[in-house]
């Protein structure tokens, strides 16, 4: 599970700096999630964190266009598109190239990025949100967008969350979780499958859920006991029920979306989910990653190349995996040396190992060795280490790498700005 509430007395973000300082490697193995997944000026000053000292990162997630950052002090910080308002400043809607900070959130433990929109878990359970609201993923019931966070409603005792691309998922402390937002294709896993919810409803099927992760239309859900459960859109073997892709003679293929959650049977022993556009990861307790979906890219890490996918395969040479993350067409894979690998699309750097090249088995990110979290986003990549630098790569026409320009990068870059983020003493030889 991801970052338990502290329900005492004291701040709640001593837990945090203790998960992100003393315990990333080894904890980060079993947290789910992209997915949980962040300008040439420089903060004013940094902010002071409750518990003593400056702030510093202690999490990182991205949207499709934008990414964010969790302090030690509850801020919440973002950068990259503003076209709907997933940057939380009420500033002008357009790009930010480093970051700023959301207006109007405080005691933030973990924030997440749809496609246009954004959500923030604060330490006494509630969830707020801001960005778009065209599909209802808000969760106000007023289709509109917002520039400044507000609370999503009828949502109290949550411990975690997850954002699809037009929908987003809550786990409560009891073990249940809702969705709302975009259910065009099931991806609320609420039996429904049609229209839209703009409160949050309630998933069929689930209980002892420990983590939840979503894809475009998709999403899914690990339970206490290992196994994952899955729904939504299975046109390419997301729902990992094998028996996809397309038919003899040109038919149609024979996947078929699903509006209640089912259980991927190949799937024992998982202990974190990951998934990105229409790709899935799953973490195994031995450390290796299994992957299904779609594979167009390379995206499934076996070194075979095919369409799609619909039962889970192991992605080659990765060993003592823990933490896993997914890009809209790319995984990524964090090792417990601190090193992070790469697979799949890679034209707009986003595999960061120095080229544009697409790859179906994975890849060593240049010149990260001390990687605590690792994030992915549209088509870009974080990388957070320990010593609370925060690394950027991959596409960045809209600013969404934070550093200042909006030149895309095939090697990790410092993202700028960020309170008690160090600056580096000299220039990283890669």
């Amino acid at each position: 599970m991801r970052l338990a509430r502290d329900n005492s007395a004291t701040y709640p973000y001593r837990k945090v700096i203790r998960f992100a300082a003393l315990g990333g490697l080894l904890v980060m193995g079993l947290l789910a999630g992209v997915g949980i997944t962040v300008r040439p000026q420089f903060a004013a000053s940094p902010t002071r964190d409750p518990v003593g000292g400056v702030a510093s990162i202690v999490s990182v997630a991205a949207g499709a266009y934008t990414g964010y950052a969790v302090l030690s002090d509850g801020h919440v910080w973002a950068w990259g598109d503003d076209l709907e308002g997933q940057i939380g400043d009420r500033g002008p809607w357009s790009l930010r190239t480093i970051p700023v900070e959301v207006q109007g959130l405080s005691s933030a433990i973990l924030v997440v990025g749809g496609a246009n929109s954004a959500y923030a878990l604060r330490g006494n359970g509630e969830v707020w949100a801001w960005g778009d609201d065209s599909q209802g993923e808000l969760g106000d019931e007023r289709f509109t967008a917002r520039q400044l966070p507000g609370l999503v409603w009828k949502l109290s005792a949550v411990r975690d969350i997850a954002a699809g691309a037009f929908s987003a998922y809550a786990i409560r402390d009891n073990g249940t979780a809702l969705a709302w937002g975009d259910d065009s294709f099931g991806q609320l896993g609420t039996g429904s499958g049609s229209g839209v919810a703009t409160t949050p409803q309630e998933l069929t099927r689930l209980s002892d859920v420990v983590a939840i992760t979503a894809s475009t239309s998709d999403g899914y859900a690990l339970l206490g006991d290992g196994t994952v459960w899955a729904w939504g859109d299975d046109s390419l073997g997301e729902l990992g029920g094998g028996g996809c892709g397309p038919a003899p003679g040109g038919r149609p293929d024979t996947c078929r979306s699903s509006s209640v959650p089912h259980r991927i049977p190949e799937l024992t022993e998982i202990v974190a989910i990951a998934a990105g556009g229409d790709s899935v990861y799953a973490l195994g307790r031995d450390g290796s990653v299994w992957a299904w979906g779609d594979d167009e890219f390379g995206e499934l890490g076996d070194g075979v190349r095919r369409l799609d996918e619909g039962v889970p395969v192991k992605v080659r040479d990765l060993s003592h995996v823990v933490a896993i993350a997914a890009g809209s067409c790319s995984g990524y894979a964090l090792l417990g040396d601190g090193t992070v690998w790469a697979w799949g699309r890679g034209d707009s750097g986003q595999l960061g190992d120095g080229s544009t090249s697409d790859r179906n088995i994975p890849v060593q990110v240049k010149g990260l060795t001390s990687v605590v979290q690792v994030a992915g986003g549209g088509d870009m990549a974080f990388a957070l280490e320990r010593n609370g630098s925060l690394w950027s790569w991959g596409v960045n026409t809209l600013g969404q790498l934070g550093n200042g320009s909006v030149d895309s990068q095939s090697f990790p870059n410092r993202v700028l700005g960020l309170p008690g983020s160090p600056r580096p003493t000299k220039q990283r030889v890669l």
